[in-house]
């Protein structure tokens, strides 16, 4: 187990002691200047200089992450394949990013065969199987990685302080008595303020009133002095801890900066509105498809499906463009990112403040990020509010509450199946509450509140059933489903995906084929909905 290295967690549990020398020199300082200047103009130069103090940082926040927290997080592929496929042999980040597909053209975008669109995912999926591969085989920093950063730092904050390693060792162990820790603690503090600190002086001098405390100012200007002094030292003892852990604690910052630039880029692009776009077509698809949702007639609905088509393609292709700009844009920021972040890992790592294996799988998510965001070229067009298919609400969550998009994707079989949601033999239904900040499951058409062990265990099975691919030992129906008059297709892709006609798509969770129509399940928000498209 990877030994979490906080250093001075222990070390600094000066208790009232340390807070209180810290508070007291700030209120010190203050009744100083009462006494010798008046309130009024203390009040005045607190103001003026309200962001600028002397008082030391908190040497208690001075930690070494564990190695699990400086080595960044797997990305976690959203391509999915129902199927086997070798993937690929590239031995390196750069040469797995080389491989990976353009994106499509915006034409394609707007329509293409399931054949173009399965060629497509599955030179994504190679790709990033093979950066899970050799991501499972970095596995970061070692126990002996960790352990050489710990007593590294250790050896610092033992020179620091003026600390032996004995005396480190006390402050480390929870069960050490105060009679021992005191001293030692004591110590600390003289190394902070520069001398021994009379903490019985400290403490009387609290107590007292404000008058009493201003009388006493004037009454002894040596311990004015003293303070003064304290103050001086404590705050060149600051200076000292910002120096150590500089390197650090700049590398926090820079980090935190550019991943707070880059989720600002993400959050722009995943708001890019196509309203403008959709509004010359919704309506008019809107009324042709609810003619079609109202007849059954094979020639008509052939016909009404042609005019729609064409209006729904012709948006595709205006949509696509912008969309398609905006998923360059993502990909050259993720590089961007990557390659920011490693520079400056590699900064710290070579100052010798951080082991190499801190810099990680950086460059392999990095590859994994490009390959989610080359997956949504197809699946994640924006859709219009007109919908191809006749819609039906068959559960509803309470207000407020979604389910879980990918928790909740797979196949559970055909869609009289589909009996109750989470039901049968059914998986759990994520469900998930962001003005709560809850999560909850449907069982068998019951929702039902869970813990954060549940909401893992979900999370997991989750990940691998969308791995293995299909569920419920059911195999879905893939293949090529043509409308009664043969003009329209319809293909079940193994990514798990039905393509109507070419475009519109739907990940169904249950699905049945019937000759007239084809019927299916899908999860859309906080509703599950029955879709039925006409052949």
């Amino acid at each position: 187990m990877k030994k979490h290295l906080v250093m001075l967690a222990a070390l600094l549990m000066m208790g009232t002691a340390g807070a209180n020398a810290q508070g007291f020199l700030g209120k010190l300082k203050q009744k100083a200047q009462q006494a010798v200047i008046g309130k009024k103009a203390t009040a005045e130069i607190s103001e003026a200089v309200q962001d600028e103090s002397d008082e030391p940082a908190d040497p208690s926040k001075l930690a070494v992450a564990a190695g699990d927290d400086i080595v960044p997080k797997r990305k976690t592929p959203t391509v999915t394949w129902d199927g086997t496929f070798t993937p690929s042999s590239a031995s390196s980040a750069s040469a797995l990013m080389a491989e990976l597909p353009q994106l499509p053209s915006a034409e394609k975008m707007a329509r293409s065969t399931m054949e173009e669109r399965d060629a497509y995912a599955l030179k994504i999926a190679r790709v990033v199987a093979r950066a899970e591969q050799l991501q499972e085989g970095a596995n970061g920093c070692s126990d002996a990685d960790m352990e050489a950063l710990r007593q590294k730092w250790e050896r610092k904050v033992q020179d620091m302080f003026g600390l032996t390693k004995e005396e480190m060792a006390i402050l480390n162990d929870e069960n050490a008595p105060d009679s021992k820790k005191e001293p030692i603690q004591q110590k600390v503090m003289a190394k902070i303020m520069g001398g021994n600190v009379n903490m019985s002086e400290m403490e009387r001098f609290e107590k007292m009133s404000e008058k009493e405390q201003e009388a006493y100012i004037k009454a002894h200007p040596d311990f004015v002095q003293k303070m003064q002094k304290m103050a001086m030292n404590a705050g060149n003892f600051s200076k000292q801890m910002q120096q150590t852990t500089g390197a650090l604690t700049g590398y926090e910052a820079k980090v935190g900066q550019l991943a707070q630039n880059f989720a600002k880029v993400i959050t722009r692009e995943a708001n890019h509105d196509y309203s403008a776009i959709g509004k010359k077509y919704d309506s008019k698809l809107q009324k042709l498809y609810e003619q079609i949702c109202g007849i059954d007639d094979a020639a008509k609905i052939d016909a009404l499906y042609d005019e729609a088509d064409q209006l729904l393609y012709n948006y595709r292709l205006e949509a696509a463009k912008e969309y398609r700009a905006s998923l360059l844009r993502l990909i050259s920021e993720h590089k961007k990112f990557a390659a920011e972040y490693t520079r400056l890992s590699r900064e710290v790592v070579a100052s010798g403040d951080l082991p190499e294996c801190a810099i990680g799988r950086a460059d392999l998510n990095s590859v994994i990020a490009v390959g989610n965001i080359l997956d949504q070229a197809y699946k994640d067009l924006p859709e219009l509010q007109a919908s191809p298919v006749c819609q039906e609400t068959v559960y509803e969550l309470p207000k407020s509450w979604t389910f879980g998009a990918w928790e909740c994707r797979g196949y559970i079989g055909g869609v009289n199946d589909f009996k109750s949601p989470g039901g049968g033999g059914n998986w759990p239904l994520l469900a998930q509450s962001a003005e709560a900040g809850e999560y909850a499951v449907v069982e068998n058409g019951k929702f039902r509140k869970i813990n954060e062990d549940e909401l893992k265990a979900i999370n997991k099975k989750a990940d691998a059933r969308l791995k293995k691919g299909a569920n419920s030992g059911t195999n879905p129906p893939y293949g090529v489903y043509k409308s009664r008059s043969g003009k329209r297709v319809v293909e079940y892709s193994k990514t798990g995906e039905i393509i109507l006609n070419g475009m519109t798509t739907y990940a169904p969770a249950a699905f049945t084929a019937n000759p007239d129509r084809l019927e299916w399940i899908i999860f859309d928000e906080g509703k599950i909905v029955k879709c039925t498209y006409k052949l």
